[in-house]
Order: C-alpha cells, then sequence, then structure tokens
C-alpha cells in the first residue's frame, strides 16, 4: 500500500506504538515473499576488522518472530562471513520511498552452516542460485576478468559445501515515517519476548 503524506488522513499506527510495530512486523513478513517490495533487499552492515563499517544489499529470505530474527543466505567464504566471524555486531536499514518509512535494526549476527534451517533453505534454493556456491574462487577474490569464475550448472549441488544462512537477531529498532503533517520517530528496545517503545523528535 502506498501512503500519500500529503493528504489530510493518517494511517492508524501514526501515533501508536502498539500499531508501529505491527506495520514493522508486517512489513518485514510482506518483503520475503514480494520482490517489488523495499524490505526484500535490506541494506546489511558488517564491521571490518579495520572497525570500519561493510555494507551491502542482501535478500531477504525469511523472518522469524520470536525474537525477531532475519535470515539471509551467503557464501561462508565471503568477506562478510569472515568479519562476522570477528565480530557478531550488524546494522540492517531499509528505506521505502514510496511509502515513506525508514526501519534502521540493530543486530547480532550469526551464521549457520550445518543445521535443519540450513538444510531447509538450500532445499528450498533454485539450482542457478545453488550454482553461485560452486564457484572455486570465494567472493571478493581477484579474477583475470568478468566471466572467468566459471561453474558447473548441471552440478549445482556441489556448492552446498559453501552455504551458509546468516542470521541477523534485531535488538534495537528505530523507525521513521515521514508525514507533512510531522514525522513520526520511534524506538523500540528488546524486552524479554516483546519490545518496550518510546517515541522520538525526527
Amino acid at each position: 500500500m502506498s501512503l500519500d503524506t500529503a493528504s489530510p488522513g493518517l494511517p492508524a499506527f501514526y501515533d501508536d506504538l502498539d500499531l508501529t510495530l505491527e506495520e514493522i512486523s508486517r512489513r518485514l513478513t510482506d518483503g520475503v515473499r514480494n520482490r517489488r517490495s523495499a524490505f526484500h533487499t535490506p541494506a546489511v552492515a558488517t564491521v571490518t576488522p579495520q572497525n570500519t563499517p561493510d555494507v551491502r544489499r542482501m535478500v531477504l529470505r525469511g523472518v522469524d518472530k520470536s525474537p525477531l530474527t532475519l535470515r539471509f543466505h551467503t557464501d561462508k567464504r565471503s568477506g562478510k562471513a569472515h568479519q562476522i566471524y570477528q565480530n557478531s555486531s550488524g546494522f540492517c536499514e531499509i528505506y521505502d520511498s514510496d511509502c515513506k518509512i525508514q526501519l534502521r535494526l540493530s543486530c547480532r549476527l550469526t551464521l549457520l552452516q550445518d543445521s535443519e534451517t540450513v538444510e531447509r533453505a538450500w532445499t528450498a534454493t533454485r539450482p542457478m542460485s545453488r550454482a553461485c556456491y560452486q564457484i572455486e574462487t570465494g567472493p571478493g577474490t581477484e579474477i583475470p576478468a568478468p566471466g572467468t569464475a566459471v561453474y558447473d550448472t548441471g552440478r549445482p549441488d556441489e556448492g552446498r559445501a559453501n552455504f551458509a544462512v546468516l542470521m541477523a537477531e534485531v535488538l534495537r529498532m528505530e523507525w521513521l515515517y515521514l508525514a507533512a503533517r510531522g514525522h513520526a520517530r520511534a524506538r523500540f528496545e528488546r524486552a524479554g519476548d516483546g519490545w518496550t517503545g518510546c517515541w522520538l523528535a525526527p
């Protein structure tokens, strides 16, 4: 749903923290299956060994509700994987220009390689996507030219050894809704199985 922030009407979540939490959950869940949603490809940041941020877009593959955790797929040989092994601090950011919503998530990152979650994810992955994990040179490795890192689409299951699931457990959220009447900004902190929230000056 696209919201017209110039219209006199405002969404029900505008000044309601509980409804804002429900809207966050709804948009994240929709982002898993809706490729047109901005929530489908969050920006995911990790921390390098030099203590600097490293950011990339990733496809949101799943959302677990309790605790709130975002799931992504990655190659365990990638730079982000090595960064997560050294520092589990992470951050996700989403901005949907159609509905004027920004969501910023402070996360604890972990990589899963051998679990039922990983096996289910691998089984659900399309053959062409599986083949990407079988390239002999890991992501970010120098190569002579584009196209020289070749993979065999006829044997995609060989890439399973390099496949991992990135889990981003959400610890803190900041929400911003841009409205002509006045922007609405909120912060939510994890509190056991739930959240405590407050409004912030935009």
